[in-house]
């Protein structure tokens, strides 16, 4: 066993048979000894903190300090360090003294024997050795304990990232279903250019938006709607090529200082550019392209609708060019009809929807009697158009335009809100018109028609009839 020692006694014959006893031991096995001497215990403090003992052997009694208090003296130096007492005179005082004072074991002078003495040196060493080696550990287990701390704590942090990640996409795949839902909604081109900047905004949250489309028949590009403070105005002419919105051939995303572009492209065909004016929020380069994406089937759609839309009216003014031609007071009639209904039906705010329906109701519910010449042709007018599809809400019109407010009319005797409102609108505007092209005064015409109103007529529309009269 090898260790340090350090003997500090002021009998220097005794502190060399102390040295021999250990110079003989060390020669022995595995034993072997460095061995420092001091005779005083200023002289023995000053050679601890040099050599770092492992064993101090400890005079009870030194010329300049007692024992005692070297023995607190070494142990602040170092706590680990095992201190046997050697006393001439050994009591009780003595032996609580010394173990008050952290004293590893005390011997009795003269020494005793030769293999107490080294078992006694062997086990002061072991239980050095021990303490040592439970401090190493403590401190390897304590920055273990750190190290998994941090551990812990960059894994929390970690965890604490993926969840708020996990987090914004949910809410952005959230956003993302309602943005796809609110533009698939949306048939009406005008109103789908409107609703997209206030959707995308929402989605984003980027601090404004600019829309800019291409005109299908000069192939210009133009600003059609903004939202927020982008430093761009409507109907502002967009130059191919041109940064920072130009760059309508890109295939994907581009930014510049202030704005993230996205072009509307759908199968192959450019439709125009998304501008993102940057905010706080990072946004996406996948997000963009899933929203332009959205926007562009949308747009694509919404402009083969309102093509398709084009072909109906057409096919409409067919119809009323039919009229005209076969009787041109029928045509004249139903075009007054039709403007009356319109004015009443913006007067009771009619849903945007509603309107071309009521229209188109209008100007063909004479178209029966080209074909037949009879008085009340509403229903034929409605059996004629049936076969166009577009106009299934015109055809209910026509087909309940003599039923009664009171439910006494045909053919089905609906009753009140159940007759649809353009029936209710386009049935008064006729009767109107009817009137008046036989030179009745407005004041007989109102008189009549109210005269009327809650049996036949619906009293609303009846009052703002009045109010457009």
């Amino acid at each position: 066993m090898n260790g340090k020692i350090l003997i500090i006694e002021d009998e220097k014959s005794l502190v060399e048979v102390i040295e021999s006893i250990l110079s003989e031991i060390g020669t022995e096995g595995e034993n072997s000894y460095e061995v420092r001497k001091a005779y005083t215990a200023s002289e023995g403090l000053k050679v601890a903190s040099e050599f770092n003992p492992d064993v101090v052997l400890l005079d009870i009694r030194l010329p300049d300090r007692l024992g005692t208090e070297v023995l607190s003296a070494l142990k602040e130096q170092d706590n680990d360090v095992q201190v046997i007492i050697m006393t001439a005179h050994a009591t009780i005082e003595t032996a609580i003294e010394a173990v008050r004072e952290q004293a590893y074991d005390y011997i009795q002078k003269p020494l005793p024997s030769r293999a107490q003495f080294q078992t006694l040196i062997n086990n002061a060493l072991e239980r050095r050795y021990l303490l040592l080696e439970k401090k190493k550990l403590l401190t390897e287990i304590s920055e273990v304990n750190l190290a998994l701390e941090e551990a812990n704590k960059e894994l929390r942090e970690a965890k604490s990232v993926v969840d708020q990640k996990l987090r914004d996409k949910v809410e952005e795949l959230s956003l993302l279903n309602q943005f796809s839902e609110s533009l698939l909604d949306c048939n009406d081109l005008a109103l789908l250019i409107e609703r997209i900047p206030e959707i995308v905004l929402r989605l984003t949250k980027a601090a404004g938006v600019v829309l800019i489309l291409k005109d299908t028949k000069d192939n210009r590009f133009s600003v059609h709607a903004v939202k927020g403070d982008v430093g761009v105005s409507l109907g502002k002419e967009i130059k191919v090529g041109e940064e920072p919105f130009g760059l309508v051939n890109n295939e994907g995303p581009w930014e510049t200082e202030d704005f993230i572009c996205s072009p509307l492209s759908y199968m192959g065909e450019t439709l125009g550019v998304l501008a993102l004016k940057k905010s706080e929020k990072e946004i996406s380069p996948e997000l963009i392209q899933t929203i332009t994406n959205n926007i562009s089937i949308c747009l694509y759609t919404s402009m083969l609708t309102d093509s398709l839309k084009a072909s109906y009216i057409e096919a409409v003014l067919s119809f009323v060019k039919f009229q005209e031609s076969a009787n041109p007071e029928l045509k004249v009639h139903s075009e007054r009809v039709g403007k009356l209904s319109m004015e009443i039906a913006n007067r009771l705010g009619v849903p945007k929807s509603e309107m071309s329906n009521i229209r188109f109701a209008a100007l063909l519910h004479d178209l029966g009697k080209v074909v037949r010449g009879e008085v009340h042709s509403e229903l034929l007018s409605a059996e004629i158009i049936s076969p166009l599809k577009f106009l299934r809400k015109t055809k209910n019109i026509l087909e309940h335009l003599y039923e009664n407010f009171d439910g006494s009319g045909k053919p089905d005797g609906q009753k009140g809100e159940a007759i649809p409102i353009g029936s209710r609108i386009v049935r008064v505007a006729n009767e109107v018109d009817e009137l008046l092209s036989t030179k009745i005064r407005k004041e007989e015409v109102i008189k009549k028609i109210e005269e009327k109103s809650g049996s036949v007529y619906d009293p609303r529309v009846v009052n703002v009839l009045k109010e457009v009269l």
